[in-house]
């Protein structure tokens, strides 16, 4: 292995500026300054659109999308399911290729790019953590980090104890995935999306399968890897989870609803489901 990587509850409406869509203004919020590392990573999206199918079956997954998060931002991204949210994701981790617009994160610009230089991009400078964890069972939780530097090339084999005990679980690093806790295997799988050092970390729905006091814990851990400078975005339905972001955007039909700027982030533990 070698080489370098992969609401709106209440908070207070003086603390919270709101752009409404349709304007056509691009959203510019600023992210609240954070102890920790210089700010990395950074978002922008002008006039993007993603259309899967045609005719009949076409469905407008991105409408017209605008909208800027600053580097070393926290953002969740709040929607109903089939609003467009997770396909917004997927646009800004170059998983997806957008059909029109321009798209640029952590200062490259991605719109237009051919799938194996989006599959570069992603190697440089994105960490993704899924729902379901999606780690290797026949690996260690250990080896499931370690597989992430051995494929892309980037990233140090010997940073890897050091992350192990950053997400808390340096004596269960010898353990397979069905010896541990759902919470457990999340956190080998933020452990996974560290290993190349990534600009920016794309959550999506990372607390979807846990229960509360564990889901608080990975929230915890993601404000923790922000705090260093990292840009984080989460995507989830539940608007509980919007208090503790520093930008809360909301996606309806494909379009940005509405961008807020939140000065005063609760902790994690203020979360409820």
């Amino acid at each position: 292995m070698s080489g370098r990587h992969e609401a709106a509850d209440e908070r207070g409406h003086g603390a919270t500026q709101q752009a409404e869509h349709g304007s056509g203004d691009e959203r510019r919020p600023e992210a609240r300054p954070r102890d920790g590392g210089a700010a990395r990573g950074g978002v922008r999206l002008a006039d993007v659109h993603k259309v899967f199918g045609a005719g009949d079956a076409e469905v407008r997954a991105l409408d017209g999308v605008d909208l800027e998060l600053a580097p070393g931002s926290f953002t969740v991204v709040l929607g109903p399911s089939g609003s467009g949210k997770t396909t917004l994701l997927n646009v800004v981790g170059g998983i997806e290729q957008t059909t029109s617009g321009t798209v640029v994160v952590a200062g490259e610009e991605i719109s237009g790019r051919s799938p194996v230089d989006l599959a570069g991009f992603r190697r440089e400078h994105v960490g993704f953590v899924f729902q379901f964890f999606n780690l290797v069972p026949t690996l260690t939780a250990r080896e499931n980090v370690e597989i992430i530097v051995e494929l892309t090339g980037i990233g140090d084999p010997g940073r890897v104890p050091e992350l192990m005990a950053q997400v808390g679980l340096a004596d269960r690093s010898e353990h397979f995935p069905a010896q541990l806790s759902g919470g457990q295997q999340q956190r080998v799988a933020i452990a996974r999306a560290l290993a190349t050092d990534p600009d920016v970390l794309l959550a999506d729905e990372p607390t979807g399968a846990l229960d509360l006091t564990t889901g608080r814990q990975i929230l915890a851990l993601l404000l923790d890897l922000n705090r260093a400078g990292r840009t984080v975005v989460v995507v989830t339905h539940n608007v509980s989870v919007a208090q503790i972001a520093d930008t809360v955007v909301t996606v309806v039909d494909g379009r940005v609803q509405s961008v807020e700027r939140n000065d005063e982030p609760a902790s994690a533990e203020a979360v409820s489901w």
